[in-house]
């Protein structure tokens, strides 16, 4: 089977997805066009955010349908400020109104964004004397509490995907102090070792569920 994967963002799910879909499924091989899939490859296209993805789904699709052989369409995107059933809900519709029959696809939610997965490594806790960080933790400890439970920082006017994305970057600074996470720089979350914590904090605690449909998605 081939894999036609469309993510939300412009840099950090391609970057780190071509590293963690291989860990998934030890088969697969990444190529860099759609257009190269091959049995047993797998293409990762961004879709520039929301509402631009909704056209590049819908792409993806009409370049599966003259494709030969098997073809799964994977969608990743966030959930946002959207519930996850609603987020799934609205892919599906989106999805479905391509009316290409037998068409298989999975649906990836990221609950509510990328970095609610990668705030699920506990090797990320440790002693810190960073102000910011320490009033982070007793607001809502990651390490202890479900990431997919963060609320919005409003002291700092920060969303919740922008309350994660803060939270991650000074946790990775503080474990690694030349390390610097952003979106467009997330190679530390790509490496095996650090997918493996977040699989294991799933299967561990079955905190952040939705990273359960990546996982299967490449089955």
């Amino acid at each position: 089977m081939n894999y036609y994967v469309v993510v939300e963002g412009a840099a950090t799910e391609k970057e780190v997805y071509r590293s963690w879909i291989p860990l998934v499924n030890t088969q697969l091989e990444f190529v860099s066009h759609p257009s190269m899939l091959d049995d047993g490859k797998f293409s990762i296209v961004s879709g520039f955010g929301y509402p631009f993805y909704k056209r590049i789904i819908l792409n993806a699709i009409e370049d599966i349908s003259g494709m030969e052989g098997l073809t799964r369409l994977v969608v990743c995107v966030d959930s946002e400020d959207m519930e996850m059933a609603e987020k799934f809900e609205e892919i599906q519709l989106l999805v479905n109104s391509a009316a290409f029959p037998g068409l298989d696809f999975r649906i990836v939610v990221q609950h509510f964004c990328f970095e609610t997965w990668a705030l699920g490594n506990r090797k990320l806790k440790g002693p810190t004397h960073n102000a910011d960080l320490i009033k982070l933790r007793k607001f809502y400890d990651v390490s202890l509490l479900d990431p997919e439970g963060l609320p919005p920082l409003i002291e700092r006017k920060l969303n919740r995907s922008q309350h994660a994305s803060y939270y991650l970057a000074k946790l990775l600074n503080n474990k690694h102090k030349n390390i610097t996470y952003s979106k467009s720089s997330p190679s530390v979350v790509a490496h095996p070792k650090y997918f493996d914590q977040i699989r294991n904090r799933l299967l561990d605690t079955h905190h952040i569920n939705s990273f359960d449909s990546f996982l299967n998605a490449f089955c």
